[in-house]
C-alpha cells in the first residue's frame, strides 16, 4: 500500500510530524481547555481545502451550526465560501443524538461520499465515551468506532480533552489516543519573564513515521496556529548560589602626597530572585437529505 503524506495546513508542523500526516490516518488532538485543539482542527480543514484542495467535514458534538461559524469568524478564514463552494461540510449534534454518529457511521460515509471529502474533524470524543456505560464497553465501542471511521477512507483528526497530570506523560480523559495512529497533544507552560502561558505543541505518536519528539511553542493569533521557529528551549535548572571566600579586610595606609587612601570595595550583593508570583436535534437522515438538497441546489 503506497505512503502519502498531506500536508496538515498549520505552519511548521509538518517538519515536526517527519513530512505531514499520513493520508487515511486516525490521529488524537489533546490538550487543556483553552489549549486551541478546536482551532487547529478547523485549521486543519480549512486550511486543507484552500491550499490543498482537499474537501473537509466537520461533525460537531455540542457546538451549533450558529456557534461554530460565530467563533471561526474571529480568524482569517471564510468557511461560509467554503461551503457555497461545496468543499466544506459541517454536520452539528446535541448530546442526545451521538448514538447516531455511532450506530449510522454508514450514512456518514455516503456524504463523505458524495462530497469528495478528504478530511474530517470529530470535535469532540468526550459526548461519544459517555454513551458507554462501562470503561470495558467503552473499549470495546471505540474498536469498533475507529474500524468504522477507517472504512471513510478519510485522514481523521479527533479532538479530545486531556487529564491534568504535572509530570511524565500526558494522557486524555478516556484513552482514545490508545486506539488511534498518531497523537498530538497541546499544553501551557507559565512563562515568568513574560509572565503569561505559551502554548507548547508535542507529537507524541505518529505510527511508522520518525517524527520529532521535542516540545514547540506555537503562536495563535488571527491566522491560526503556526510553529515558533525553532525547538522549545529546555527547562532551565535554577542556578546554585555561588558561595564567595571573605577575604580578610586590608589595613587603609596612610599615604603621604596628593593620593588619597582607597578601600577595597565590597563585593556586590547578589540581586534576590523576583517572586515567582446545544442545538437543534433532527435525526441524521434529516440532516444527510437537507445537506444533499443543499448540494444539489448548488450544482444546477
Amino acid at each position: 500500500m503506497e505512503r502519502k503524506f498531506i500536508k496538515s495546513g498549520i505552519p511548521g508542523l509538518d517538519e515536526v510530524l517527519g513530512g505531514g500526516l499520513l493520508e487515511g490516518s486516525i490521529v488524537t488532538v489533546s490538550g487543556p481547555t483553552g489549549g486551541g485543539k478546536s482551532t487547529l482542527a478547523a485549521q486543519f480543514i480549512h486550511n486543507g481545502a484552500m491550499q490543498s484542495d482537499e474537501p473537509g467535514l466537520y461533525i460537531a458534538i455540542e457546538e451549533s451550526r450558529g456557534d461554530f461559524f460565530f467563533h471561526m469568524n474571529g480568524y482569517s478564514w471564510d468557511f461560509a465560501a467554503l461551503e457555497k463552494a461545496r468543499k466544506f461540510v459541517l454536520l452539528d449534534y446535541p448530546i442526545h443524538e451521538v448514538d447516531q454518529i455511532i450506530n449510522q457511521s454508514g450514512a456518514i460515509g455516503e456524504i463523505i461520499s458524495t462530497t469528495g471529502t478528504k478530511r474530517v474533524v470529530i470535535d469532540s470524543i468526550m459526548p461519544i465515551a459517555l454513551f458507554f456505560k462501562s470503561d470495558d464497553e467503552r473499549r470495546k465501542g471505540f474498536l469498533k468506532f475507529i474500524e468504522n471511521l477507517r472504512k471513510w477512507g478519510t485522514t481523521t483528526l479527533i479532538v479530545s480533552e486531556d487529564l491534568k497530570m504535572a509530570e511524565g506523560m500526558p494522557g486524555t480523559e478516556y484513552g482514545i489516543e490508545s486506539f488511534t495512529d498518531g497523537w498530538i497533544n497541546l499544553t501551557f507552560r507559565y512563562d515568568d519573564q513574560k509572565k503569561e502561558r505559551v502554548r507548547y505543541l508535542e507529537v507524541i505518536k505518529m505510527k511508522g513515521v520518525p517524527h520529532s519528539s521535542k516540545s514547540y511553542p506555537v503562536i495563535l493569533d488571527n491566522t491560526g496556529f503556526r510553529i515558533a521557529s525553532g525547538p522549545a528551549p529546555e527547562r532551565p535548572k535554577p542556578p546554585e548560589k555561588a558561595v564567595e571566600k571573605e577575604k580578610p579586610a586590608e589595613k587603609l595606609k596612610t599615604l603621604a602626597g596628593p593620593k588619597l587612601p582607597k578601600a577595597d570595595k565590597e563585593a556586590p550583593k547578589p540581586e534576590k530572585a523576583p517572586k515567582e508570583k446545544l442545538l437543534k436535534g433532527g435525526d441524521i437522515m434529516a440532516r444527510l437529505e437537507a445537506a444533499k438538497s443543499r448540494l444539489a441546489k448548488k450544482t444546477k
